[in-house]
């Protein structure tokens, strides 16, 4: 099917979206369906070939949500697929996980398709927005690389985090939705740390993890920055100006 799918991309005028994704599923599909739901909300799309050509290659890599032990190995793996990639007719790339986004660079330096940095779209959104002090809720991997502070730090934003005990129910909510499981019990546990952070005195509220905008209530009484719809934005807006 791979191969049926990469001539079927040479030989079609335009350049298609590429997500890497997998990591984990329930992510990647609601990151697929935004894409879709956008094109029609926000580009007009109408009729099949209105949209976007999407490219999803879920790879089922083992999880660094908590540690660095499978890190290497996921990596190798992602670089892998990066490669098969560059076969293809590629506008940009992008990854459907926030934890992932350590591995960035590497995997940039394999391909001359760029990534489109989810952890930069969300920040350039929080700049833009004049948010000067921000919670991120996420992976505990993707709090403690400071992905996300980093990147606000340099535009002068201040970052509020959760507690080490907040990110260990962080964990467990995430790898409920990995498996499927999407409580309420889980949307109010979110609720108490935002609230926490908000306490703190965010002025919005990251969704730093791509399972938790499919658990976090709709509705906030603070700004909530969906990273997958952000990025998702974003790549169908290079699409569509360049096709």
């Amino acid at each position: 099917m791979q191969v049926i799918g990469g001539e079927w991309l040479m030989q079609h005028k335009s350049r298609a979206i590429a997500i890497l994704g997998g990591m984990g599923p329930e992510a990647s599909v609601y990151m697929y369906k935004l894409l879709i739901e956008r094109a029609v909300s926000h580009f007009g799309a109408k009729n099949n070939d209105d949209f976007p050509e999407i490219v999803l290659y879920s790879v089922p890599v083992p999880d660094f949500i908590s540690n660095d032990k499978s890190k290497k190995k996921a990596l190798n793996m992602l670089i892998e697929k990066v490669k098969q990639l560059n076969k293809l007719n590629i506008a940009n790339l992008s990854i459907a996980c926030n934890t992932a986004h350590v591995l960035l660079n590497e995997l940039q330096n394999n391909t001359i398709i760029p990534f489109i940095s989810m952890i930069k779209e969300v920040t350039d959104r929080v700049e833009n927005e004049g948010i000067t002090k921000v919670g991120i809720l996420g992976t505990p991997s993707t709090i403690k690389s400071e992905l996300y502070q980093k990147a606000l730090s340099k535009k002068g934003i201040e970052s509020v985090i959760p507690s080490d005990g907040q990110i260990k129910i962080l964990e467990l909510v995430i790898r409920n939705v990995i498996a499927g499981k999407i409580l309420r019990t889980d949307a109010k546990k979110l609720i108490h740390i935002a609230n926490f952070l908000r306490k703190m005195g965010a002025e919005g509220i990251i969704l730093g993890c791509t399972e938790l905008p499919l658990v976090f209530p709709k509705k906030y009484s603070l700004p909530v920055y969906n990273s997958v719809e952000i990025l998702s934005l974003e790549l169908l807006r290079r699409y569509y100006q360049t096709n």
